[in-house]
């Protein structure tokens, strides 16, 4: 007669303070696994949702377009050094590979492990996501 999945002496049963591991790793592979696992993130300031307004205010006059660039390099070098701050306030810098310098969008590009993806992802100050690898043969 054979024994359901569950029932005593089977080895699974809730009670059974008795773990044991029948997977052992490949020959060959054992300690290969030493640096984590590094994924590319792309990381933005998350946008506060504007509130509905009765009437629009005036528009002011339009900007050229060397002054909206100057304007876009400045929100990103203080994107950039907001981020940076955060990752050291968080002790993430040991995981973090590389960093994207600012350019003219604040948005960041990093190599990290997936550990960071997890805590920006849960940061209130941040959109985050990871970017889908592309193989080329």
């Amino acid at each position: 007669m054979s024994r359901k999945i569950g029932e005593p002496g089977d080895g699974f049963a809730a009670g059974s303070s008795r773990v044991t591991s029948a997977v052992r790793p490949l020959p060959g592979l054992a300690g290969a696994r030493t640096q984590p696992e590094w994924i590319d993130v792309t990381v933005m300031p998350r946008e506060e949702p504007k509130a509905a307004r009765g009437r629009t205010p005036p528009r002011p006059p339009p900007l050229s377009r060397a002054e909206v660039q100057r304007a876009g390099l400045a929100e990103s070098a203080r994107f950039h050094e907001s981020f940076m701050r955060w990752l050291e306030a968080h002790h993430l810098l040991g995981s973090v590979r590389s960093v994207s310098e600012p350019g003219s969008l604040p948005m960041l590009h990093l190599r990290c492990a997936p550990r960071v993806l997890d805590q920006l992802r849960r940061a209130p100050e941040f959109e985050a996501g990871a970017m889908m690898p592309v193989d080329l043969y």
